[in-house]
């Protein structure tokens, strides 16, 4: 990234995040060709348009010698997308679905056979997926704690990628995200049925998408349950909440010291202060965003905000 000037290198950032959208929302099994002449060169050449007609100034000439470079670079970033996902799934899958050996393992094989078990009875039926029951007693499907965690560590981050930035990850988690997360927490108790241990493997793209698209027929049965399908898109709204509020704390996080440094400088009048103004004019627009989420969900809404909402929310924060 280093190679590209700094209004490129923004621009990329942000074709990154589009592209992971994408793979989360819409094809996460995309192939290299197909991928870099189409779906990753048509978020460049969109993101291109959009820059220009927004008056950025971009290197003439610059797309055009690297345009195949770029897209290719997109790709890449897809693929390191779904190994992040693994890598921080890989943390989280042993703790929540408890894959240690009882004490009463004394051996190395007692120990591996029993963690073998385990794995394989959360596999069987795909319990893996169920959270605990409902008050009438009735499954929770696609509700598993681990999937949660996972679900808002990934898409929910304060990186500058994070999917939560775009509209399709404001309302509830998209049913095709859950579904990759879910595919690659059976990749990885696989695994462990097979191994009884985690192993640093690179992921199986043949073998995650086949298990992708059996858990995509099983998310459209759920969703399309007149019982299951409201419950299961209620949770998910819940997570959204939960996702966006963790990532307000997050913001408040980076802004507080910022605030306070600027408010000691201030009162000793030093030219510190003019220098942390400077920056404080960069951490406003993130305070806006603070705010503008945090009168959102004081209001409980159900329905995605219409653009008249978002104007009245944005303008009554100034």
């Amino acid at each position: 990234m280093a190679f590209y000037p700094p209004l490129w290198m923004k621009l990329l950032d942000n074709a990154k995040a589009r592209m992971q959208l994408h793979v989360a929302t819409e094809e996460p099994f995309l192939r290299l060709k197909t991928a870099v002449n189409g779906q990753c060169s048509e978020i460049i050449i969109e993101l291109v348009v959009k820059y220009q007609e927004d008056g950025s100034e971009l290197e003439a000439g610059f797309y055009p010698q690297h345009k195949r470079s770029m897209a290719q670079m997109l790709f890449n970033d897809m693929q390191t997308f779904q190994s992040e996902i693994k890598k921080l799934a890989a943390q989280i899958v042993p703790i929540e679905y408890n894959l240690s050996a009882p004490k009463s393992a004394m051996t190395k094989h007692e120990q591996l056979e029993a963690i073998k078990q385990k794995a394989a009875a959360f596999l069987k039926g795909a319990k893996f997926l169920q959270g605990e029951c409902d008050s009438l007693g009735r499954a929770s499907n696609f509700a598993h704690s681990a999937l949660q965690n996972i679900c808002l560590a990934v898409y929910y981050s304060n990186s500058v990628k994070s999917l939560c930035q775009y509209i399709e990850f404001q309302h509830f988690v998209p049913y095709k995200a859950l579904v990759l997360v879910a595919a690659i927490v059976h990749s990885i108790l696989s695994t462990y049925e097979w191994h009884g241990f985690p192993k640093a493997e690179s992921l199986n793209m043949g073998k995650l998408e086949d298990s992708y698209q059996r858990l995509l027929v099983l998310m459209d049965t759920v969703a399309l349950d007149t019982y299951h399908g409201p419950k299961l898109t209620a949770m998910l709204e819940d997570w959204v909440q939960t996702g966006m509020s963790v990532f307000i704390c997050e913001l408040v996080h980076v802004i507080s010291p910022v605030l306070q440094d600027w408010v000691h400088c201030e009162r000793s009048n030093s030219s510190e202060a003019r220098r942390l103004g400077g920056n404080l004019r960069l951490v406003f627009p993130l305070i806006h965003i603070t705010l503008v989420y945090n009168m959102i969900f004081a209001r409980e809404l159900v329905q995605p905000l219409t653009a008249v909402q978002i104007a009245k929310v944005v303008d009554s924060t100034y």
